[in-house]
């Protein structure tokens, strides 16, 4: 394996060939997603005698950086063909310039891609376009079919396959936020299937309907013979950890919940809210549920990325929201908006506040999250009597509250107390859930 200035070359088999960048200054993946842990985009060339492939490229202005990379293994003006997963400019920035160095190029893809390629980069090179299906293009030695996987995570995205090493190009599919040690990853670590989760739920998370539905079609397409999995963005998967990975993926999709895991992120501007959220923490931990707590406080300013990831297999998510000029406080408005896009519904919620300014703050949380109901408001007795302590009972409730000692009755949360006088929602059928 070469490293130099961020730049890794190295086989993943015989004929192909990685090349990475290690991108450690980026601190915004798509100007949004915190990522201190770093990303790599991944390109890959196979050599076939006289015939030569490049699959991807790197991010837009890694121009002169990726040429001379890809210049250290072949003369350019031998380049062949380039084919194009996806058009997005992590993946398809250099293409103006290979473009530029051989006009002769022919560039493969989706045949939406050839009309991205003009309007984003203003040239019109050689273009074949790839019907869905199992179309393939033949070298000496090897036989590539492009497979269709629309909107994972653009509706142009397509996967590469080689059978003949039995090799997967999955563009961002399968991608993680991580600068690996290695190409290979060995073992599915907890820290690397974090870090897996969180690529996921921030970038295909709001395509999820589309990822088991196109995982069938690629193991149907190739007969399940997959050895190797080269994603653009983090570590090549090789070996026995293919299935799992796969699996990872149907379980990302699914949301399906592990560890008995629940996620808290609350806002608290003077500390009324972060009191409250402490002790529910505390409670839950007593309970034998596993809490990560996202705080948005004068001290500390969660990442909204890890959070996105982190409530992608869980239980239950609890959300605290203090209130801000009459309406729920803005950063949490924005997480909300978030969790609603990206999970893309079942996930059960549970929604904390201080009373605030009145009725006003709840019902945007009510507009925001569609159907719910408000169980307790002390300051409106046709809502709830505090001296019967119980609320009238409906076809969605599971919850049952009581003033000023306030018990919560519900399946999640085993008929424990949480004593502290706050206002609760008990969200059924809501649009994130």
């Amino acid at each position: 394996m070469r490293i130099e200035n961020n730049i890794v070359i190295d086989k993943v088999s015989k004929d192909l060939i990685i090349l990475r960048y290690n991108d450690t200054t980026t601190r915004y993946f798509e100007a949004l997603w915190e990522i201190p842990e770093g990303v790599t985009y991944n390109a890959y060339l196979l050599t076939d005698d006289d015939t030569t492939v490049l699959f991807d490229t790197w991010k837009k202005n890694l121009e002169n950086e990726f040429l001379n990379a890809l210049n250290s293994i072949i003369d350019i003006s031998d380049l062949d063909y380039v084919v194009i997963h996806h058009m997005e400019s992590d993946h398809s920035g250099s293409i103006r310039a290979l473009y530029e160095k051989n006009p002769r190029i022919t560039f493969i893809g989706h045949p939406m891609t050839n009309k991205l390629i003009r309007s984003l980069y203003g040239i019109n090179p050689k273009f074949k376009a790839i019907r869905d299906g199992g179309e393939t293009l033949s070298t000496k030695n090897y036989q590539l079919m492009f497979i269709h996987v629309p909107w994972l995570h653009w509706p142009e995205t397509m996967f590469t396959y080689i059978p003949q090493i039995r090799a997967l190009l999955t563009c961002d599919v399968f991608g993680a936020y991580t600068i690996p040690k290695s190409v290979f990853i060995e073992k599915l670590d907890d820290e690397y299937i974090s870090s897996m989760r969180k690529y996921f739920a921030n970038i295909i998370g709001f395509y999820r309907n589309n990822v088991t539905k196109n995982l069938d079609k690629v193991l149907t397409m190739t007969r399940d013979n997959i050895d190797m999995i080269a994603p653009a963005h983090g570590a090549v998967i090789k070996g026995n950890i293919v299935k799992r990975s796969i699996g990872l993926y149907r379980e990302f999709a699914l949301k399906t919940p592990i560890n008995r895991k629940i996620v808290i992120a609350y806002s608290s501007m003077y500390g009324f809210i972060d009191n409250i959220m402490s002790h529910v923490t505390h409670v839950l931990n007593d309970w034998g549920f596993n809490t990560s707590v996202y705080r948005f406080t004068d001290k500390e300013r969660a990442s909204i990325g890890d959070l996105i990831g982190d409530v992608n297999n869980v239980l239950g998510i609890i959300l605290g929201v203090s209130t801000y000029d009459t309406e729920p406080f803005p950063l949490m408005d924005f997480v909300i908006n978030l969790l609603i896009k990206k999970l893309r519904g079942w996930k059960a919620i549970l929604l904390i506040t201080d009373y605030g300014w009145g009725r006003r703050h709840t019902q945007a949380h009510k507009g925001k999250t569609g159907e719910g109901r408000l169980y307790r408001d002390r300051h409106n007795q046709r809502k709830w009597n505090t001296n019967k302590g119980r609320p009238k009972q409906n076809r969605h409730s599971h919850t049952k509250l009581q003033t000023n000692n306030y018990s919560i009755k519900s399946n999640t949360l085993n008929n424990k107390t949480l004593p502290w006088p706050f206002m609760l929602m008990r969200c059924i059928n809501l649009n994130i859930m």
